[in-house]
């Protein structure tokens, strides 16, 4: 195993300058949680901030850590919630929820010592410089100062929609269903392997792509070219054939919240754990399957074209009609082989086909639960897993090793209980 679990501060990483492949991490809210060690409130934590520019400042200076230790072709991606400046005495039932409200005649150590970690029971915010009932747009915000004091290149604002949120009491706009996932990079050009994350075709998109927009009852529609002329095609459209792989991810993505339950003895809760599908996107897309220990790139996946035989092992001829050369409408005929597209390994740059490799490394500084780093470590990856809190970490030790957790993180069966008097593998790596 290759998860690794440190208790260290994120914005002091103790890891060499260029030494990470992939930052996947989600931020702790502004003024919501207070997360504890030993069963105590701590002082300094990123969320109990006075203010909100407090806390930007904060994932700022903790950000430009990040970029420290990351490579130049390597990603950062930040999960980060966004929250309303208070109304007029309402309460709150969710992170991204409305009126969180401080006390500012407290001092914040005395408020934050006596706050509730769950959800549920978090305190109003009355935020100076907001408007009551704004959206705050701290994501934005964060995102922004990313760009124009780090210097990093804002690749994509992916929204995670939430397929099962947690209701909210609010009843004069929308429910809050979705928080942002920001991509960062250091350089325009970066380490990328999207045939690992493609996404299965609509076919009816591709019919409209060939021949034109689709009607309801299935027949094609023309489209019109730039110089006025009707064509089956539009005189300036060209279709490119869709990948056998998949399409590309859009920036939207459906992943419902998972529960987490802790065992008893741990004696800790976390109700923020990640979904273990937001991360694996990240590291199948973004980070190499290894690392040549020759060139020192990372390996792309590589891609084999077969041709499908009938049962008689003979290839099946087929006609398109979309396909140039097919006997579609314009008259010329042809014929193509039906093929196949699927990944059948990895290679680099190097001429070395053979060259060894090691894991990639993939760091969450704010790790939490555990959660990226025990995906990064079933998808053969060095999963890093940082957090101040010393319950976090020894919640983050156990899901890393637990074999149901790694388990679900491969999305195969749960393994069966360890017959008793046996030692099960958690009690063997903690040995």
């Amino acid at each position: 195993m290759t998860a690794i679990v440190l208790r260290g501060d994120a914005a002091h990483l103790p890891l060499p300058d260029g030494s990470v492949d992939l930052i996947c991490t989600s931020v702790p809210y502004w003024g919501l949680r207070s997360y504890t060690d030993n069963g105590e409130h701590y002082e300094g934590q990123i969320g109990s901030e006075e203010t909100p520019q407090e806390w930007l400042e904060a994932l700022w200076k903790c950000t430009r850590e990040w970029t420290r230790v990351l490579k130049s072709a390597g990603s950062i991606f930040v999960n980060c919630g966004d929250k309303y400046a208070a109304g007029h005495g309402g309460r709150s039932t969710e992170g991204d929820g409305d009126n969180i409200r401080v006390r500012r005649t407290r001092p914040a150590a005395e408020h934050w010592a006596g706050a509730s970690s769950h959800p549920s029971k978090s305190t109003a915010v009355i935020v100076p410089g907001f408007r009551p009932k704004t959206l705050m747009m701290l994501p934005q915000r964060y995102a922004i100062g990313c760009m124009d004091r780090l210097g990093l290149i804002l690749r994509a604002e992916i929204i995670w929609d939430k397929a099962n949120p947690l209701p909210e009491s609010v009843q004069d706009r929308v429910r809050r269903a979705h928080e942002q996932v920001f991509h960062f990079t250091k350089q325009p050009r970066y380490f990328a392997a999207m045939d690992e994350v493609r996404e299965p075709h609509n076919p009816s998109t591709h019919a409209r792509g060939k021949n034109g927009a689709m009607s309801r009852d299935g027949q094609s529609l023309p489209t019109w070219g730039l110089d006025g002329t009707q064509s089956l095609r539009g005189t300036e459209k060209r279709y490119t054939e869709p990948s056998p792989l998949g399409k590309m991810p859009g920036s939207v993505w459906e992943i419902p919240s998972q529960p987490l339950l802790v065992p008893a003895h741990l004696d800790v809760d976390h109700f923020a754990a990640f979904p273990m599908e937001l991360p694996r996107r990240c590291i199948l897309g973004w980070s190499p399957s290894g690392i040549c220990l020759e060139c020192g790139e990372g390996r792309r996946p590589v891609a084999a074209v077969t041709n499908v035989e009938d049962r008689k092992g003979r290839k099946q001829r087929i006609v398109d009609l979309a396909l140039d050369g097919a006997h579609g409408p314009d008259g010329r005929g042809g014929e193509r082989w039906r093929q196949t597209v699927r990944i059948t390994g990895y290679a680099c740059a190097c001429p070395e086909p053979d060259a060894p490799v090691r894991p990639a490394v993939v760091v969450d500084p704010f790790g939490g639960t555990g959660t990226s780093a025990v995906v990064a470590d079933v998808l053969g990856r060095t999963g890093i897993s940082i957090d101040r809190s010393m319950d976090y970490s020894r919640l983050a030790v156990w899901r890393t090793r637990d074999p149901a957790e790694r388990a679900r993180a491969l999305g195969v069966p749960k393994p069966p209980p360890v017959p008793e008097g046996q030692a099960s593998l958690f009690d063997l790596e903690a040995s």
